[in-house]
């Protein structure tokens, strides 16, 4: 059985989706070193939608809460795939979600910087 779906084209779907959301993370990760002595810093949203632009006001130590494993992602409301992500945790403004059991959870280790 297939990590995503259980077809191809669903695979590819969400390995694309986790690839997105990857890339979104290494975005706020450098978001987050730049503006360590801030406080606050907008924060993209680390969603596997192709093309969003929206972005989540928060605290430096809000989006550590959010960073606490590999496998949680900020993403504004709405913005969870189902096939890729599961909401545990719902905040006014953004939603922090985790990935799924497969193939976009371990794309999401192996590309995390602060896992050993």
């Amino acid at each position: 059985m297939s990590a995503v779906g259980g077809t191809p084209e669903s695979d590819r779907f969400g390995r694309r989706a986790a690839a997105r959301e990857v890339n979104g993370r290494q975005v706020n990760e450098a978001i987050e070193r730049g503006e360590k002595d801030a406080g606050d810093a907008s924060f993209v949203c680390e969603c596997g939608y192709l093309g969003c632009t929206e972005t989540v006001d928060l605290s430096i130590a809000a989006y550590e809460d959010v960073r606490s494993n590999f496998d949680r992602f900020l993403i504004v409301p709405g913005h969870e795939i189902d096939e890729v992500d599961e909401i545990v945790e719902r905040h006014p403004g953004y939603h922090v979600v985790v990935k799924r059991e497969g193939e976009p959870r371990e794309m999401a280790r192996s590309a995390d910087e602060r896992t050993p």
